[in-house]
Formats: C-alpha cells, sequence, structure tokens
C-alpha cells in the first residue's frame, strides 16, 4: 500500500525549477558550513603549534594527500599564498571562515525563501482540489462524513500536510545536508573513528519507527475529534439564539467540552513518543560522541595521534550529530502530516458527479421536459440505514401539473424529491423526463430546467442582486428584479438604503425569515425551470405573503411541472394532485377531497400537521 504523505508529494515536482534552485541554496549552505568545518584543523594546528607554517601544513595535508585533484589544485595555489606569520595566517583563516558564513547563509535564505514558496503553493493546490472534489462529489457522500469534518481536512489537515512538507523541505534539508558534510569531512580524516560513532544509528532507525506509528494513529483521530470541534462551534454560535432563548448554553458547553476532552486525550496519547523520543535520541548520540572521545583520548594519550586531528574529527563528528538532531521532530512531522494525508486521499477518493469541467459530455442532451415526469419502481436505502427509504415508488405526473406531497417525517417525501435533480441515485428503479431515463442523460442539461427552494433559506456572501442571480450572474438586472416581484420581495428590496446592491451579512442577517425565503424563490424564477420543487418553501413566511406567493405560484404553473412537499393546508388545497406517502411508501394519491374520505392518514395529516397559514 502506498505511503499517503510520500505519495501527496509529487505535487512539490510541480516545480521542478524552484526545487533546483532551493536545492543549490541548500548544497552551497552545506558545503561552506562543511569547509567552514575543515578551516579547524589548520586553526587548531596553528593554535597548538605555533610554530607550523599554514602553507607548508597545506601542502602535507592538501597537496600531497588523496583528495580530488581540483581541491589539491586549489590547495596549491592556496598555499602559495598565505602569510608566513601565524597570526596573520590565522586571521587570513578566519576570514576566510566569515566569507564561507556569508556565502552559506546567502545559500540558506535562498533554499528558505524558495522552500516556503513551493509549499505555500501546494497547500494553496490541495485545498483547492479538496473544495472542489466536495462541490463534485455525490451529495450522500459529503453528507455521510459531515459538513464539519470536510472543513476541518480543507482547513487543518492541509495545514498539518503542509507542515510536513515544510520540515522535509526546510530546515530539515539544509541540517541534514549540514550533517553529512560534517561527516564527509570526519570520514576523510579518520573513517575509522567516524564508524565508530555510527554504529548506534541503526539502533535509533528502530526507535523513530517505532515512536511514528504511535504518533501517526493518535493524530489521525486527533484529526478526526478536530474536525466534529467545528461542527460543533459552527452550530451552537450559528444558532447561537436559540441556544440562549433555551437556555441551553450549559448543554452546548458540555457538548463542545466532551469533544474539546477527546482531543486532549488524544493529543496526550502523543505525548509519551513524541517527548521521549527527542531526548532518547540524543542520548544515545551524546553517548556514541562520548564512546568517540575516549577512544581519541586514549590514542592520544596513549600513541602518537596528532591531537589536532582528533579535536577536528570529534568537533565534525559532534557538529553533524547537532545538525542531524532535528531528524526526530522530522520524523514526528511526517508521522502527523502522513495522517493528515491518509483523510486527505479519503476525499479525493470520493465519487465523482459527471458535471465538472473536464466531465466528458458524452451522454445525451435532455430536451426541455414538455411531456411528463414519471417515477418508476424506485427504491433507496441509506448506508447504515436499517430500513429503506423508498419501497417501490411509482408516480406519473403529466406535464404542467402541481403536485403536493405529504406525509409524516422520515416518510420519504425529501429523498423522493432528491431524485429527480440525481441528488441520489436509487438502488433500483428510474426516474424518467419525457421518456428519457435522467440516469442516462447529461447531467447539466437535467438540472439546467429545474429549481428547487428549501425549508432552509440559503443565501451567500454578496449582495442581494447577486443572490437572486446566483449561478445566472450574467442576468441583467431588468430580469432580477422581474424576479424579486413576481416573487413579492421588490417592495421591502426597495426599502433597503442600497436596494439591490445591499450586501448580505452571514446568513442572510439582518433580513427576516420570510424576506430570506421571497429572496430564495426570486432566484428560483430567475431560472426559469420546466420542473419547479417546493420543499416546504413557504414553512417561513406569514400569511398575507404566502397568499401572494400562492398567487404568483399560480401564475408560474404554465409551462413547467411543479413538485410541493407542504406542511400548509392552502397548498396541498390548491395542487392538482395529492400523493400520501408513508415508510417510504406511496400509500394513496388524489384531491383533498377525496383523500379525507377514504385515507386515514391524509385525514389524521390534515387534523394535525396541515396546518392553515398563521395569522
Amino acid at each position: 500500500m502506498r505511503d499517503p504523505f510520500w505519495h501527496s508529494t509529487r505535487i512539490l515536482l510541480e516545480r521542478k525549477r524552484a526545487l533546483m534552485l532551493a536545492a543549490l541554496g541548500a548544497l552551497l549552505s552545506a558545503a561552506c558550513f562543511g569547509a567552514g568545518l575543515g578551516m579547524l584543523l589548520p586553526t587548531f594546528e596553528l593554535l597548538l603549534n605555533q610554530q607550523v607554517a599554514l602553507g607548508e601544513f597545506i601542502r602535507e595535508n592538501v597537496v600531497d594527500s588523496g583528495l580530488p585533484s581540483f581541491v589539491r589544485d586549489a590547495g596549491a595555489w592556496l598555499a602559495d599564498r598565505v602569510p608566513t606569520d601565524p597570526f596573520y595566517a590565522f586571521v587570513m583563516v578566519m576570514v576566510i571562515v566569515t566569507v564561507l558564513s556569508v556565502i552559506g547563509s546567502t545559500g540558506r535564505y535562498l533554499h528558505t525563501m524558495v522552500t516556503l514558496t513551493i509549499v505555500h503553493r501546494a497547500a494553496r493546490v490541495w485545498r483547492a482540489r479538496l473544495f472542489r472534489r466536495l462541490l463534485h462529489a455525490p451529495l450522500v457522500q459529503v453528507l455521510r462524513t459531515g459538513t464539519a469534518d470536510h472543513i476541518g481536512r480543507v482547513a487543518i489537515d492541509v495545514r498539518v500536510l503542509s507542515a510536513g512538507y515544510q520540515a522535509i523541505m526546510g530546515k530539515a534539508v539544509a541540517n541534514i545536508l549540514n550533517g553529512v558534510a560534517a561527516l564527509i569531512g570526519a570520514i576523510i580524516l579518520d573513517w575509522q573513528l567516524t564508524a565508530l560513532a555510527l554504529i548506534g544509528a541503526p539502533l535509533i532507525g528502530v526507535l523513530l519507527r517505532k515512536f511514528g506509528k504511535r504518533i501517526r494513529r493518535a493524530s489521525k483521530r486527533a484529526l478526526h475529534h478536530r474536525g466534529r470541534m467545528i461542527g460543533a462551534l459552527n452550530e451552537s454560535l450559528g444558532g447561537l439564539r436559540v441556544v440562549k432563548v433555551h437556555d441551553a448554553e450549559g448543554y452546548e458547553r458540555r457538548r463542545f467540552n466532551k469533544i474539546n476532552r477527546k482531543q486532549f486525550d488524544e493529543e496526550m496519547k502523543m505525548r509519551r513518543a513524541k517527548a521521549l523520543a527527542g531526548p532518547l535520541v540524543e542520548t544515545l548520540a551524546q553517548i556514541g560522541v562520548m564512546i568517540v572521545a575516549a577512544v581519541a583520548a586514549w590514542l592520544i594519550f596513549r600513541g602518537d595521534r596528532d591531537p589536532s586531528s582528533f579535536m577536528t574529527v570529534l568537533t565534525m563528528i559532534a557538529a553533524a550529530a547537532v545538525s542531524l538532531k532535528p531528524l526526530t521532530g522530522l520524523h514526528t512531522t511526517v508521522q502527523e502530516a502522513r495522517a493528515a494525508a491518509t483523510r486527505v486521499y479519503e476525499v479525493l477518493d470520493l465519487d465523482v458527479e459527471p458535471t465538472g469541467i473536464d466531465a466528458p459530455h458524452t451522454a445525451p442532451y435532455l430536451p426541455r421536459h414538455s411531456t411528463s415526469v414519471a417515477f418508476e419502481g424506485l427504491g433507496f436505502t441509506y448506508k447504515d440505514a436499517n430500513e429503506p427509504a423508498l419501497v417501490e415508488v411509482s408516480l406519473d405526473v403529466p406535464f404542467g401539473q402541481t403536485v403536493a406531497i405529504v406525509g409524516t417525517n422520515g416518510s420519504g417525501k425529501t429523498t423522493l424529491m432528491s431524485t429527480l435533480p440525481r441528488l441520489i441515485t436509487p438502488t433500483h428503479g428510474r426516474v424518467l423526463i419525457d421518456g428519457m431515463d435522467i440516469a442516462q442523460v447529461d447531467l447539466r442539461s437535467l438540472r439546467r430546467q429545474m429549481a428547487v427552494v428549501t425549508q432552509q433559506s440559503v443565501l451567500f456572501e454578496g449582495t442581494i442582486a447577486q443572490n437572486i442571480a446566483y449561478g445566472r450572474r450574467h442576468t441583467s438586472r431588468d430580469r432580477i428584479v422581474e424576479a424579486a416581484k413576481s416573487a413579492h420581495a421588490h417592495k421591502f428590496v426597495e426599502a433597503l438604503p442600497e436596494k439591490y446592491d445591499t450586501m448580505l451579512g452571514e446568513d442572510g442577517a439582518g433580513l427576516s425569515g420570510g424576506q430570506m425565503q421571497r429572496l430564495c424563490i426570486a432566484r428560483a424564477i430567475l431560472r426559469d425551470p420546466a420542473i419547479l420543487v417546493l420543499d416546504e418553501a413557504t414553512s417561513q413566511i406569514d400569511a398575507d405573503s404566502e397568499a401572494e406567493i400562492n398567487a404568483a405560484l399560480r401564475e408560474l404553473r404554465a409551462g413547467r411541472t411543479t413538485f410541493v412537499i407542504a406542511h400548509r393546508l392552502s397548498t396541498v388545497v390548491d395542487a392538482d394532485l395529492i400523493v400520501v406517502m408513508d415508510a417510504g411508501r406511496i400509500i394513496d394519491q388524489g384531491t383533498h377531497d377525496d383523500l379525507l374520505k377514504r385515507c386515514d392518514v391524509y385525514r389524521t395529516l390534515a387534523q394535525t400537521q396541515l396546518r392553515p397559514p398563521a395569522a
């Protein structure tokens, strides 16, 4: 099974030139770091043996060594130009170290700037991909996981993933290269001593792997609870008016604290692995350095080894250990990013409706509806549900009729209507429009001739005009105004200071429920749909507004088929056909008077749920 994090890093390869530039900066920094450490050897020689001639020292240790030819040539050139006085030679060495430090810092700056650019771009692309997939995924699959969890994946998981990118490309890369440069220098000076220092490296790798598994599992659970926390915040703060009126602050506080506690527990499960990994690795590294130091001291005191050479090797090994120390944090960050990448790919693995801009339009185009809408033997069961939502539902509606669908909560009304624009794909059966199976037609051609107004008023950030023209952004202002007039919204819009250019607050704040609903109906009218679905669309409108809207809807029935899920008796009575549903089945259909005589379920609904308009 592919590793989700490392598989996701392919997005970084899309910026090959930038990666090469970042790598150049990191290599330049590492080369200067290694060269600076290499200058320690002549420095120690000058300090410990003041009679040494730096030029002769360079010839003995560089020109006459087995180093590459370009290094020996550079050494020969330098040996002829160094001062003979030890003090001035020492000053020259310090100047060289300073120059190397400046060049290395420039390389680090270049590496950091380019790396951050690549990482931020990758995060932007991931967020766009996730949002696009969520928009084009089937509605049932999106709702199954929950919108709050998906918001967490876009907002939080991508940030964790980008932190992993930053870890493997940022300071970690520079530190690793510095450590490798120091180790190479130590190997060149004394490979036996360096090999002794590396004996514990496999053990460190095993420990990091063990800690990483614990961190990855706990991190995935913590990310899930963060998504739940976002959901709790959206519900509590979004419905703050209801919370306060119902004196439910204590309940919401306890609910949030419960989720917050679960996230805390998962983060606490990571603490031991994260806290223990760093000190344990550092202790093992220090033990290794101490062992090497003891061996070096024995060789110096008991043998004839050059102290300056051993001191340089020890310094390089210590510098390598310090540079590689961030590997522990790198491993931890990568494990957290791996958990985030897993959740990101779960979204990208969702199915896609054939409505995206990249989807091939090979299905036949559905002409504008003009004959009938038929449901043939529909059946549907939600995932993890014990009972089916639809059971052998069959209904034939001639063009131009208004059909009211009634039933108790959970009877299948909304599920049935969701099959019409293919928001839900039935398990079996089919929906026909003018004799064409909608499962076989171009999805855009199907939805473009439909309009849906739901019980919950959905308004977006923007002006009133933009909300009415939602999905039809190039519509003229005259058509927008006409749609508002048809929905009886023009009067209150004109009374606003900015009229149709009034910016709406969050969720339409500043407007009444009836006003928001009339804007949603105006949006539906502007689409000029052949099929209109009103899902309890007049539930938030007062009696006067409802009468006006029903009058407008009666005028709109000519040339379109209307389905109404209603709780208002006036809407039901006004329909051409009333369909009664119970437990996912159509149990009867007919006119209001006929159903009152023969259908017990409808009679009960009429007496208890089909309430008259509010006064």
